[in-house]
């Protein structure tokens, strides 16, 4: 027995030395990112690359509807849990609109910018009339029988981005054509109504078939844009209002927006077009309730913002991923590879409120 003991106890030592050298290793830290679901390719890029660079480090992506993302951290807090290291919205403005007020974060960068196209599947019903300009992208949904998609206002900026072009459609082709040098095209007539039916608070939340249109057209909402994504490489669906560089990333057909009505351009740009922008709106649920508020939103450029919540566990490593996406290397992964190009400058609207290794930065 003591020849026995002899021999296991040192195996059984040299064992612990094992376990307790191991246990002592470097521990992987987390970083929590929410971001909007239009930002999905270029930050699973991102992840790739800061965890190549750093291997201890294991991010965490959450998407959604830049809104949803938003409430969502706002109510992690309230419950008492720790809010995500990072917020990235696909409306800048949404950052301090929500999280300033109540002291969940007290600066923006704004960093990227997007436009507004309208993809179809293969072989969608009117498409081929409508990429060679024989007709217009609207009269096919107002008078084809084809399904149409966009994603819910008060949930994602998409959604509610979907709404304002349909509404400077109306504005451009018909109401305000003649400003433009245009002929006013009586298939923009009412337009804004025919395809997005209801009262002011229902418009893009129910979709479904209208008697406004005779052609049979549905229109279909889904919780986020990037969900229609799916419907239209099965087939499920005709048409979609999705960011240009989700149509790219996705290798979607699409026809491009006149500039006047995709959000895309500033008045250093295009003269005017802010101001033209601005005459589009539309109501999102600012809270829930009962009973809900709702806020208007009036159509301006598409522009991305991002932060850091005041109450992240790990704000070190937020620092360094959001270095990591303005540097060289993530600028050529937003726009040389997913076709979104970053804004010139960048901006910040509390540059004194910045950690130490952003002030640098910028």
């Amino acid at each position: 027995m003591k020849r026995i003991v002899a021999k296991v106890v040192p195996i059984i030592m040299a064992l612990t030395l094992i376990v307790t050298a191991f246990g002592c290793g470097p521990q992987a830290e987390t970083l929590t990112i929410s971001h909007a679901g239009s930002l999905k390719v270029p930050f699973e890029q991102l992840k790739a690359e800061f965890e190549r660079q750093d291997p201890n480090v294991d991010i965490v992506l959450e998407s959604g509807g830049s809104a949803e993302i938003i409430s969502r951290a706002i109510a992690q807090e309230e419950a008492g849990e720790s809010p995500p290291d990072i917020i990235a919205s696909a409306d800048y403005a949404l950052i301090p609109e929500r999280l300033y007020d109540d002291g969940y974060a007290d600066w923006y960068i704004a960093f990227a910018r997007n436009k507004m196209v309208l993809c179809y599947r293969d072989d969608a019903p009117g498409s081929e009339d409508m990429a060679s300009g024989r007709r217009t992208w609207y009269d096919v949904l107002r008078t084809a029988p084809v399904s149409y998609g966009h994603s819910n206002p008060d949930d994602d900026p998409c959604g509610y981005r979907t709404l304002l072009v349909i509404q400077l459609a109306q504005k451009y082709y018909h109401d305000e054509a003649a400003d433009f040098g245009l002929t006013s095209d009586p298939n923009a007539d009412g337009l804004y109504d025919v395809l997005i039916p209801g009262a002011e608070h229902e418009r893009g939340r129910t979709g479904g078939i209208s008697d406004a249109r005779p052609g049979g057209s549905e229109e279909i909402v889904s919780k986020k844009s990037v969900d229609l994504i799916i419907a239209l490489e099965t087939g499920d669906l005709d048409y979609a209002f999705e960011y240009r560089s989700v149509a790219v990333q996705h290798g979607l057909n699409f026809i491009e927006l006149d500039d006047h009505i995709n959000l895309s351009k500033t008045s250093m740009e295009l003269p005017g077009v802010e101001d033209f922008y601005k005459e589009a709106s539309v109501e999102i649920m600012k809270m829930p309730g009962p009973p809900p508020t709702y806020a208007a939103k009036h159509g301006k450029p598409i522009v991305y913002g991002i932060t850091i919540p005041l109450h992240a566990e790990n704000k070190d490593l937020a620092v360094e991923f959001i270095k990591l996406l303005l540097s060289e290397t993530g600028r050529n992964i937003m726009e040389a590879e997913s076709g979104q190009p970053f804004i010139e400058p960048i901006i910040c609207d509390h540059p004194e409120n910045l950690p130490a290794g952003l002030k640098e930065v910028l």
